[in-house]
């Protein structure tokens, strides 16, 4: 499961959807920050006039983190932060510390580093998997449980794979006993394609831990694995219902709408197949989808193959471990 990146905002003139990192409209090319880029040039003039160097240099900084890479303003203003930053004055240093404070301060920065590292980064995270473990530890015994979080682990960390092939950052992977997983996303995917690929990375990455598990249990007769098959095939197919923020919602974020009745057909038939009802919820709930107002006209045939591929998979897993 991926926690929901920012709100994506719409362009005031064509009423398209813009991710919050967009610069400029893709569809009718508006600078979405055009209000305070006039704001900014204004305040960055009034500098020029008064002999502000360091002023105008910061203002038109300012501007040019605004503008997008091909916005033929760039070298304009370019040109004037670099002209006002060779005429403003030298910043002014602060005073050294003593000696022996200087020979401290490196071990300092690296014990902060390390305190923040382990402190934050990581202790929450792993204090979250130590929780989920003990929780399933008591309701299904400890080998069990073992394998039943790095199953979802797993899961998770298909999404940070995606999401660092996409360039954007996340948290690492947090526990909610009893219910799961999930990664926070600290930008939203710039397009629906990559939104899909991060969303349905994780059923992928799931989907093959569960196989691996099923080739175990079938080759060493191992009923642990054969169970820890069977539960990594109903999470992950759990995860591709497309609702809310489950992993389904991310991939049908790319399909158009036939598409996605295309999928709702695929789970209906693995439904008839294997007679598993969590298939029901996939069906009614992607067929009901498929009639959102808020369906991309184009559609995504890599997408719409990776989406039944996994439900056809885990449904057939899932009918096979039982």
């Amino acid at each position: 499961m991926i926690a929901p990146a920012p709100a994506a905002t719409r362009c005031t003139d064509c009423g398209t959807e813009l991710a919050p990192t967009m610069l400029a409209c893709p569809a009718c090319r508006r600078l979405v920050h055009a209000e305070v880029l006039g704001d900014l040039a204004t305040r960055a003039r009034a500098c020029e006039e008064r002999g502000d160097a360091a002023g105008a240099r910061d203002a038109w900084s300012e501007v040019l983190s605004l503008l997008p890479e091909n916005a033929g303003q760039r070298k304009v203003v370019q040109a004037a932060v670099q002209h006002w930053s060779a005429q403003a004055p030298a910043p002014v240093r602060p005073p050294q510390p003593p000696g022996q404070l200087r020979r401290l301060g490196p071990l300092a920065a690296v014990g902060y580093g390390a305190w923040k590292l382990v402190a934050v980064a990581k202790l929450a995270p792993f204090l979250s998997l130590l929780a989920a473990f003990a929780l399933y530890w008591r309701a299904w015994g400890w080998a069990f449980a073992a394998g039943f979080v790095a199953s979802i682990y797993v899961h998770e960390l298909g999404h940070v794979f995606a999401l660092r092939r996409a360039g954007i950052p996340a948290s690492a992977p947090m526990f909610i006993p009893g219910v799961g997983a999930f990664v926070r996303l600290h930008r939203a995917p710039a397009d629906a394609a990559t939104e899909a690929f991060v969303g349905l990375a994780g059923p992928a990455a799931g989907l093959v831990a569960a196989l691996a598990c099923f080739v175990i249990s079938v080759t060493i007769e191992a009923p642990l694995f054969g169970a820890l098959a069977h539960a990594g095939a109903v999470i992950n197919l759990f995860n591709l219902i497309p609702v809310w923020s489950l992993d389904g919602a991310r991939g049908f974020a790319a399909l158009s709408r036939w598409q996605r009745l295309a999928v709702a057909a695929v789970a209906g038939l693995a439904l008839y197949l294997t007679g598993d009802g969590m298939l029901w919820l996939v069906v009614l709930v992607g067929f009901a989808a498929s009639f959102s107002p808020r369906v991309p006209p184009k559609p995504n045939h890599g997408a719409l193959g990776a989406f039944a591929l996994l439900v056809g998979s885990l449904s057939w897993l899932l009918f096979m471990a039982h």
